[in-house]
């Protein structure tokens, strides 16, 4: 009684509830020989609707697999649960309005500012105590219907149909009927393998419908406001985030009875967001995955993304996170286990455990502690993991190098940090701790975000600055061949030709669209003013409305850039008249803005103690700064100025090296 006192200050109300909740299922689920004493357990919570949950199970009393099937659903209802309220309507318009093709994110945004939206405003309403007979037996009847007609079905689990065909909710969205509307939409498309033998495999049948899905056009953002699921109608609206992209193949893939569901990152090894993705599982069971609108599924061990761990949403509850948490206060993310861990599906050979000694731990961390193994996310950490504290180590069972992470604890309402930063080797499963040195160095920002986020700038390898006096350049000298990503804004060259001439121009690569912002030409290395000359290239651009054209490379506005209206054989230039010798040329790739800005506002900042310390506010002079730092710290360079990309990184054979 002491102890369940001291937890219930601990915890609160709401944790309360869920101790309870949990510590009652652990009892259900331990007498699975028994179901209906368990089910009679499910039935006494509370909250419990038993008058409509018995209709169903009194509706598929005769028909054994039907009332397994009902069980599973009823045993697990009472972790799931919806939004409802008059605030949906506001927050469906940004997707509505967005899937229309007629404003972009931000201006979609900004004509819906009287309508601003929040997850607060919206009330949630418990399954358990709120599911629709009627709702949950046209679901099951639905679901088994397509599992038992199509060819596939022989070759889906009955396991595997339940997690991953069966659910009649995907996440927190409002409870609807969807299953009859969208088995007729693509169905049909179906038909031409169906009779097929290959069609025996439900990979064979999920490439077949994602064909056919990435055809009709889709509006990704990830700017919209944060609120729950979107519901069936992302099926039609094709809008939103990564998770609304999963979201619509889910519900088209087990409308047709094809088991496919969620995978996520918690947070990416890369970025500063969580990550979600579609999977489907073929004839073997083994795991396939897209990334809509890509039409091709892969394997699993085919992602690139540094990972850390990847968990499967699923509908069932994970009863041995439950065991291993004993009780003890979790952070929220773990606390209602919702999930498969299947990091060792995608790092296959590179799967290992994480140790770490207690070497590396400040000293309030004592044996029994849950401690989290973090990623980070701007200034801020996520926990992606738990374990036990032991005697003198931690062991994260099944993770993915290549990323930089840090321990923490939870005291309920916040993480506590409890470990340095630290690297994480994919390769060797090394870690190694990034602490202030004695030592200081000198290092040079060009940038607050990775580059490879940024598309125009993977884009330029293999493009070509030529000069010529032939109009049409069919004899062309190479000034400059760009053999690598520009590291800055401003790139400077200074081409060794001796010639003189008339044309110069940028050619992109292939699949390149060539990309590039701005660039100009100067006669001599001390120049400051460049070349005249009139403006060639090859006209058109890939939105198809002169947005984008050849002529925005001269404009002087280095966040404007020409995108052509084919992925190759775009090129732009300059005319002068007359030859003239280039003994110096600058050139701005395509970019987000995530260069180092004149005149904006920066402050960097190193890992240390707890927190991040500040090394200094500077207003950038031109497209870097200089800064001296301690050696071997983890650093993050903040905008005070705009924007929001910005991302943890370290100093590597003197430069930036972002994780």
């Amino acid at each position: 009684v002491e102890n369940m006192t001291i937890m219930k200050l601990r915890l609160g109300v709401r944790g309360m509830m869920w101790l309870t909740l949990v510590i009652m299922m652990w009892g259900i689920i331990s007498c699975r020989t028994q179901e209906e004493k368990c089910l009679e357990e499910v039935l006494s919570l509370p909250l419990a609707n038993k008058e409509e949950l018995q209709k169903v199970l009194d509706h598929y009393k005769d028909d054994s697999l039907k009332y397994q099937a009902v069980c599973f659903l009823i045993r697990n209802m009472p972790f799931h649960a919806g939004y409802e309220g008059n605030a949906l309507k506001h927050y469906y318009q940004y997707f509505d309005i967005y899937a229309q093709g007629k404003l972009g994110p931000h201006e979609v945004i900004d004509s819906l500012k009287e309508n601003s939206f929040s997850v607060s405003q919206l009330k949630r309403i418990e399954d358990i105590a709120n599911i629709d007979s009627s709702l949950l037996v046209q679901n099951v009847d639905w679901a088994f219907k397509v599992w038992r007609e199509q060819p596939w079905g022989k070759n889906v689990s009955f396991d595997n149909f339940c997690e991953f065909v069966l659910p009649y909710r995907l996440g927190d969205e409002p409870l609807g009927f969807w299953r009859e509307d969208i088995y007729k939409r693509y169905n049909p498309i179906l038909d031409s393998i169906r009779l097929l033998p290959q069609a025996q495999d439900p990979l064979v049948a999920a490439k077949v419908l994602m064909d056919s899905l990435v055809v009709e056009q889709s509006h990704f953002t990830g700017l919209f406001p944060a609120g729950p699921h979107l519901g069936p109608s992302v099926v039609s609206w094709r809008a939103g985030s990564c998770r609304e992209f999963a979201d619509l193949v889910v519900y088209v893939m087990r409308a047709l009875g094809i088991p496919c569901g969620t995978d996520y990152m918690a947070m990416r090894g890369d970025n500063n967001v969580p990550h979600f993705w579609n999977f489907t599982l073929d004839k073997d069971g083994k795991t396939y995955i897209t990334e809509f609108p890509d039409p091709n599924w892969k394997r699993a061990v085919s992602m690139y993304n540094p990972k850390a761990k990847v968990y499967r949403n699923t509908y069932g509850l994970n009863w041995k996170d439950v065991k291993r948490q004993q009780g003890k206060m979790m952070h929220p993310a773990f606390r209602k286990p919702l999930y498969q861990d299947v990091t060792a599906v995608y790092a296959d050979s590179l799967n290992r455990d994480l140790v770490v000694s207690s070497d590396i731990l400040c000293k309030e961390v004592h044996k029994g502690d849950i401690v989290y193994f973090c990623l980070s996310t701007r200034m801020d950490w996520v926990p992606i993991a738990w374990t036990v504290f032991e005697e003198d180590s931690l062991r994260f069972q099944d993770t993915e190098g290549s990323v930089i992470g840090c321990l923490a604890t939870w005291n309920g309402k916040r993480l506590v940090m409890q470990s340095e930063p630290f690297t994480y080797d994919k390769m060797s499963g090394t870690i190694a701790l990034l602490t202030p040195q004695s030592e200081k160095e000198d290092i040079t920002l060009y940038f607050k975000f990775p580059l490879f986020c940024d598309l125009g700038i993977l884009r330029m390898p293999g493009g070509v600055f030529e000069g010529s006096n032939d109009s049409q350049f069919r004899s062309a000298d190479t000034l400059y061949y760009v053999k690598q990503w520009p590291f800055r804004l401003n790139n400077t060259i200074f081409p060794e030709k001796e010639k003189s001439y008339r044309y110069v121009r940028y050619k992109g690569p292939k699949g390149s669209y060539c990309n590039i912002a701005e660039m100009a030409f100067f006669e001599d290395t001390s120049d400051t003013l460049a070349l005249k000359g009139r403006i060639i290239g090859t006209p058109g651009c890939f939105q198809k409305d002169g947005s984008h054209d050849y002529y925005k490379v001269y404009d002087g506005n280095p966040y404007t850039y020409m995108d052509y209206k084919t992925s190759d054989e775009g090129w732009v230039g300059l005319d002068f008249g007359i030859p003239h010798r280039i003994k110096k040329f600058t050139y701005i790739p395509r970019n987000s803005d995530n260069f180092i800005h004149k005149g904006d506002v920066y402050e960097l900042f190193y890992w240390h103690d707890k927190k991040w310390n500040s090394l200094g506010r500077q207003v950038a002079k031109a497209d870097s700064l200089n800064y001296v730092i301690p050696k071997g710290v983890a650093l993050f360079l903040k905008n005070h100025t705009e924007g929001k990309d910005e991302r943890i990184f370290k100093k590597t054979d003197g430069r930036q090296q972002f994780w």
